[in-house]
């Protein structure tokens, strides 16, 4: 009689076919990656940091100035004096003023020391008036030449015939609440006979109250022609 062992309990290892079937019958587990930020979105948070740019790149300097004839050499030039300086930011209450009377580089200093902290300077005709008058002085007192600026000039409107463009005019026109002081020739003169010019500068802190109303007026009609770089 022939034995017969007992078959074994382990398996053979599986055909290629076999592992084949398998595999692909089998679940598959994937690992999944943290998804990462589309590149709209972060795009949107760029933008998001651009609405709101620091507030020392956006400095606007309203200012005005008061001046005296300095002589008549030539019939047609008479060159200027300043006497008194007035200026103010863009979204601030405060107005500093300084006159003459304390010196020429004592005020260009004061005036100096903000306007070159400006990104923009903003008045009434301070394009061919107030900067070239306050670059003269500065380089007959031995200063360097104003730094180049961007200036938005309420006297540079969209295209018009006939229409006013004094500050006083265009104050009245628009309504605002401020009145520019009026002075008569005489006036002007009594004002320069006072001790301490306190007509002169309340004239001129005057004009840069009135002009900030009404420089935001002005951009709400949309009468402003967008801001120029002004070079000395």
């Amino acid at each position: 009689m022939k034995l017969l062992r007992p078959t074994s309990q382990k398996t053979s290892p599986p055909s290629q076919r076999e592992r084949s079937l398998a595999s692909s019958t089998a679940p598959k587990l994937v690992a999944r990656r943290q998804a990462r930020p589309s590149a709209s979105t972060s795009s949107t948070i760029q933008s998001k940091s651009l609405i709101a740019p620091p507030s020392n790149l956006a400095r606007t300097l309203d200012f005005d100035i008061e001046t005296i004839a300095a002589g008549f050499a030539d019939p047609d030039w008479v060159p200027q004096k300043i006497t008194c300086i007035a200026w103010s930011w863009i979204g601030g209450s405060e107005v500093k003023c300084v006159t003459r009377l304390g010196g020429i580089e004592p005020m260009l200093d004061a005036f100096l020391a903000d306007y070159n902290e400006a990104t923009m300077v903003t008045g009434h005709n301070i394009t061919r008036f107030d900067l070239p008058i306050v670059n003269s002085e500065m380089l007959r007192h031995g200063y360097p030449s104003l730094k180049p600026v961007l200036v938005q000039d309420t006297m540079s409107l969209v295209k018009t015939k006939g229409f006013k463009k004094g500050q006083d005019v265009l104050a009245t026109l628009l309504k605002l609440p401020v009145d520019k002081l009026p002075l008569n020739w005489q006036q002007w003169q009594d004002a320069y006979e006072e001790d301490d010019w306190a007509t002169i500068k309340q004239r001129c802190a005057g004009d840069v109250i009135q002009h900030k109303l009404l420089r935001l007026e002005m951009l709400k009609r949309g009468m402003l022609k967008p801001p120029r770089m002004w070079k000395p």
